[in-house]
């Protein structure tokens, strides 16, 4: 127990027996008793003590019991809800898993993902901007990533050499720096895709499309290794937010092309798609669509997931303001404006040549309606339970809750009532990670950045861990991802890293 729960019971205990004695002294002066040394040790003493025995001892049933009650609804409850009257609206599906090779993250945070899980343990809150103001003049709070050169955006936007400069004169300096933001986080895990490569290709395939001089010159790719013929192709989801230019969106395309041929993919190898996402609720649905089932075509290629996205702008900041979404004097519930990049690189199966720790596994999403008022905590946990039943893990297994919550008290309030419901074992403080608290709004970079975080974690500790999305108005995602079985370690769930392999998944136990 920690030192916080321990100091709660102590302050507890103290109430409880002040208020024994204290009840029990005017008891004796009502009915006018002269208490002797028997009344006052049997009423002041033995009779506080046992009251507090019994609420020790039946505070354990006590919250099995709620737990079960929040967490596993009536089956007349459980048809309304799939009606869609008044429930959870949980979408129970069979469970998939999917290995994640690798994660990259830049945020406010931290430039890598274990960073940003480390930095989440004590997350230090966006200050005042020195330079943004909303409508009456007054600094807004904003979630800027430091040190950050929004000039590296013009490598991607670029088409020759002489055009570098020129084509972004006219685009924004939101969308600048998350371009610049994703340039590196593109080229870490452009890089840690290679290993999973063949030593059989011919160096010149990647000499074509190369990148101009002067790109080369500033970017990570001029230290590639000759290039390999992949095992299987890397298909990248370029997941940009939908309210950029077409135009932008496919120059970044292109300049992902461009940089993966200076890695060292060929062309037959990379499939880059762009995809025009809103907010977090539309990755979630790209990543559920992924499909692991083995007999499908291109069953073995793998998946890499890239997001970039800022509201660090004036431009952006006055949108908010006039949408009234800002946080500002009078709106508690407003968005703090943040920025960053993220990504994660999937497979179905392990690479045949994998060496060191086992990467994480990705278990499908659980998908459900965001409740409203009071009511929000009970779904959340109805959620993050059918995440577990899902993936055949015990609760007792889960070390943390990684969530994309944010300054507002309703989602401050919804993830601890829920992680309290679902998992009292856990501290709804000491064992949680907000992502928004020190990020603030980073719309389709959240999801990807969660899991990222969360899947670090998972692979330093070898603990599983949840990642609760709370970031959309009507939706919620819970997903679980746990440590890979060691060749020498059955795959079930009493490993508590989950039930669902890549070659037969698991069907999905329906919430009684």
């Amino acid at each position: 127990m920690s030192r916080r729960s321990l100091l709660r019971a102590a302050g507890l205990g103290l109430v409880g027996l002040l208020a024994c004695w204290i009840a029990v002294v005017l008891y004796w002066r009502v009915v006018d008793i002269q208490p002797t040394a028997g009344h006052i040790v049997a009423y002041l003493v033995l009779l506080p003590l046992g009251l507090l025995c019994g609420v020790l001892l039946l505070r354990p049933a006590w919250r099995r019991m709620r737990t079960r009650d929040t967490t596993q609804p009536e089956p007349a409850k459980a048809q309304t809800a799939a009606d869609g009257g008044g429930g959870t609206g949980v979408e129970l599906a069979v469970d998939r898993t999917l290995y994640l090779l690798a994660g990259a993250a830049w945020m406010r945070a931290g430039d890598t993902p274990l960073a940003i899980a480390g930095a989440l343990a004590r997350p230090h809150r966006p200050a005042l901007h020195p330079q943004l103001r909303d409508a009456v003049g007054l600094p807004v709070f904003a979630a800027e990533v430091e040190g950050l050169d929004p000039t590296v955006a013009e490598r991607w936007l670029a088409t020759d050499a002489g055009s570098e400069g020129r084509a972004s004169r006219a685009i924004e300096t939101e969308t600048l720096r998350a371009i610049a933001l994703l340039d590196t986080v593109a080229e870490d895990l452009l890089f840690a895709a290679l290993p999973v490569l063949a030593p059989d290709h011919s160096a010149s395939d990647a000499s074509d499309g190369a990148l101009h001089p002067h790109a080369m010159h500033h970017s990570r790719s001029a230290r590639a290794a000759p290039p390999a013929a992949a095992l299987a192709v890397l298909r990248v989801q370029l997941l940009l937010p939908s309210d950029w230019p077409a135009e932008t969106r496919a120059a970044c395309a292109e300049g992902l092309r461009r940089k993966a041929r200076a890695v060292g993919y060929p062309e037959a190898d990379l499939c880059v798609t762009v995809c025009a996402v809103e907010a977090a609720a539309d990755v979630w649905r790209v990543l559920d669509a992924i499909d692991a089932d083995p007999g499908a075509p291109g069953a073995g290629d793998r998946h890499l997931l890239l997001a970039a996205h800022s509201l660090v702008g004036q431009a952006a900041i006055n949108r908010l303001d006039a949408r009234r979404e800002l946080l500002v004097d009078g709106l508690p519930e407003g968005r703090i404006p943040g920025e960053g990049a993220a990504g994660i690189l999937l497979a179905p199966t392990l690479p045949a040549a994998s060496s060191g720790p086992l990467p994480p596994r990705l278990h499908r999403p659980v998908r459900g309606m965001a409740g409203r008022g009071r009511a929000a905590s009970r779904s959340t946990a109805v959620l993050l339970q059918a995440a577990l039943d899902a993936a055949g893990c015990p609760n007792d297994n889960v070390a943390l809750v990684f969530s994309d919550a944010d300054h507002r008290p309703s989602r401050a309030i919804e993830i601890a009532g829920a992680i309290t419901a679902a998992l009292p074992e856990l501290e709804p403080i000491g064992h949680a990670r907000h992502l928004g608290l020190a990020c603030g709004d980073t719309g389709p970079v959240g999801p990807l950045a969660l899991l990222a975080s969360a899947a670090a974690h998972v692979q330093a500790d070898g603990v599983p861990a949840l990642a609760m999305s709370l970031a959309d108005r009507d939706a919620r995602v819970a997903v679980l991802l746990s440590p890979a079985p060691t060749p020498a370690q059955p795959d079930d769930s009493s490993t508590g890293s989950g039930s669902g392999s890549t070659s037969s998944p698991a069907a999905t136990p329906a919430l009684a």
